[in-house]
């Protein structure tokens, strides 16, 4: 069986964790999954990392466009991950879609989770950037905890925190919390699940992208809270 090497970006693990088993069982190909942070995956790129296609954050693709890393290239978005906030099961009953929905929610809220910049990630920097331009009183809450997204979505389940702020993607699929929905626009920063794969492309790689294409990747996404493109 043939196998393929997959770098993946941790907004988009939820997702491939189901898609992969769905794949190899319609084609009979093994997917081997790595998944990094953007700094990781930076790292990955920078040092020649062998890997057959890519979903990773858009910026990553950009740098790689612009540093020659994985050229000639193919790319494209295949999903959007929105900003979102999470509670624990049994947490408060909370609406967070608009301006001033956040900031009533944010009164009620004593701490709130974010995944630590240190972690490889610059969600936190900028969703802080985007609140402080917004008015919000986050910073005083903040709690700041190692690791992507879906672990601090984890500890916020375990109660570090009484809300976990990151990618919708992070959230949903954690068990013991409850998304409650998008940040308002001047919360979102795009992140983008984009593909990047080596020119030409050979045909096991294109038939997995005529799979993250299709319908039953695109409802796994769905259900992943990811925006499919």
């Amino acid at each position: 069986m043939a196998n393929l090497n997959i770098l993946c970006a941790g907004g988009f693990r939820a997702a491939m964790e189901h898609i992969a088993p769905a794949f190899e069982k319609a084609h009979g190909m093994g997917l081997n999954l790595t998944f990094a942070t953007p700094a990781k995956t930076r790292e990955y790129l920078e040092a020649g990392f062998a890997f057959d296609l890519g979903v990773v954050v858009g910026t990553v693709v950009q740098a790689a466009g612009e540093q020659g890393f994985a050229i000639p290239q193919k790319t494209f978005k295949l999903a959007l991950s929105p900003i979102g906030m999470g509670v624990p099961e049994g947490g408060p009953v909370l609406s967070v879609a608009t301006l001033p929905q956040l900031r009533a929610a944010l009164e009620e809220l004593e701490s709130i989770a974010l995944s630590d910049p240190k972690a490889g990630t610059n969600l936190a920097n900028e969703v802080l950037a985007c609140a402080d331009a917004a008015g919000l009183d986050l910073r005083a809450k903040v709690i700041f905890i190692q690791g992507p997204g879906s672990v601090v979505s984890g500890e916020v389940a375990k109660g570090v925190a009484q809300a976990v702020i990151t990618l919708a993607s992070e959230i949903s699929p954690i068990e013991g919390i409850r998304y409650i929905g998008k940040l308002p626009p001047e919360l979102q920063t795009e992140y983008a699940m984009q593909v990047l794969a080596r020119e030409p492309l050979s045909q096991e790689v294109a038939a997995l992208l005529d799979f993250l294409t299709g319908d039953v990747a695109r409802d796994i996404m769905l259900s992943v809270g990811l925006e499919p493109v």
